[in-house]
């Protein structure tokens, strides 16, 4: 009985959050345990074939999340535009990319009428009108940006205070953050070791520019999202194989992480408004006292103060 009186209550709340009368759940951080971590990360291929399947998976991933048919959405990072291609042909939406790094190829997929992709950095982003996108995606992006918070700023300002944003990063302290999974067979080489140290290790005198990756922590991704008033509705993260031996051995340099830090390659969320109060900033409850306590401590402060 139990079972089912938590499962109604379960149902009911998504019922009310679709119908905009209470704030969608965040899936709490300590469901990683669970199902909603992969054990496995694949490496990317680049040829074209590679591609356009990687494309067609993510937008399909995308419309089970999001309901992209026929949105307005600003892709951040569309790099090739594998992606923008996919949303404006197969699933009528109005795509708008902005990416600092401009590629030969873009004339031809701005051929298509839906698409229109720009130089640019969304941390200090061309002029786009406010509250305009349905949707603002994102894939192994973030990690990138020198200026996420100023970043995530604007995608607040731009989206509909009914949109959703998802977000897909990598992060710092995972074993593979550095870039250099193809050359580079040791985990961890960023923590390790220094970029002059790397060059000299592994014989790597050009790092790329994906080595570079800012230092954000998921708690810390987290207490941005809070101050932007994003509500997480979906939550999932990618774990790779996390070598025990090598952390054992280097536990005095690796030891100075929290070992899920060190475990946690990706993670996925999609993120929405509360719709009775969008774009307000929500509390953190550790640093809310019951009103009785509030109460209470008032009351000592009087008396300590006669």
């Amino acid at each position: 009985m139990r079972v089912l009186i938590k499962a109604g209550r379960s149902l009911a709340r998504r019922v009310l959050a679709r119908m905009g009368f209470v704030a969608p759940r965040r899936t709490p951080i300590a469901k990683f345990l669970g199902s909603e971590i992969k054990s496995e990360v694949t490496k990317p291929q680049y040829d074209n074939d590679s591609r356009v399947k990687r494309a067609r998976k993510n937008a399909k991933h995308l419309d089970s999340l999001l309901d992209l048919r026929g949105k307005h959405v600003l892709e951040i990072g569309p790099h090739l535009g594998d992606l923008s291609v996919v949303l404006a042909s197969e699933y009528g939406c109005d795509v708008v990319g902005i990416d600092p790094l401009t590629h030969p190829n873009w004339p031809e997929v701005q051929q298509h009428p839906r698409i229109r992709l720009i130089e640019g950095d969304i941390a200090n982003p061309p002029p786009l009108e406010n509250e305009s996108f349905d949707l603002i995606i994102s894939f192994v992006v973030w990690e990138h940006i020198r200026h996420p918070w100023s970043a995530l700023q604007h995608c607040q300002r731009l989206l509909k205070p009914t949109g959703k944003k998802f977000l897909r990063a990598n992060l710092y302290r995972s074993a593979i953050a550095s870039h250099l999974y193809r050359q580079v067979k040791e985990p961890w080489p960023h923590l390790m070791f220094s970029p002059d140290e790397i060059r000299a290790r592994f014989n790597r005198p050009d790092l790329g520019w994906a080595f570079w990756v800012n230092k954000l922590t998921y708690q810390q991704y987290l207490f941005y999202f809070r101050q932007l008033g994003f509500f997480i509705t979906h939550e999932h993260f990618w774990q790779v194989h996390f070598d025990r031996e090598y952390y054992d051995a280097n536990e005095q340099t690796l030891g100075l992480y929290p070992e899920w830090d060190l475990k946690t390659d990706f993670f996925e969320v999609v993120l929405e408004f509360d719709p009775r109060q969008p774009k307000r900033p929500i509390p953190d409850p550790v640093y809310r006292l019951p009103k009785w306590r509030k109460y209470l401590a008032r009351k000592w402060l009087r008396f300590q103060g006669a």
